[in-house]
């Protein structure tokens, strides 16, 4: 997953895209959140049309915390999707590295 984001005080908002290897996928979408000391909320979303091939006419939400270290965030997620042969996201880890 890679994020760009725009951050104003405590607030930030941005673009999202992601690769689903298992199911060679990638998706594109937003993220917004908030940052307090070293503590990061964020949501994010995917709607209908922002994923490729078979799952086009799915969306994706979910939400999650993480903690900002120098330029890495590390963070957990869980969320729901509206492809019912999709698997729901019951828990992901995630690592993002400022570049």
């Amino acid at each position: 997953m890679s994020w760009t984001l725009t951050q104003n005080a405590s607030s930030f908002s941005g673009t999202l895209t992601l690769v689903e290897p298992s199911q060679s996928v990638s998706g594109r979408g937003t993220v917004s959140g908030t940052v307090s000391g070293s503590t990061m909320q964020f949501s994010l979303s995917v709607p209908a049309g922002g994923f490729d091939g078979a799952y086009a006419g799915c969306s994706t939400t979910a939400t999650g915390t993480g903690t900002v270290s120098g330029t890495a965030m590390t963070g957990t997620y869980t969320g729901t999707t509206s492809c019912s042969s999709a698997t729901a996201i019951s828990s992901g880890q995630i690592t993002l590295n400022k570049q």
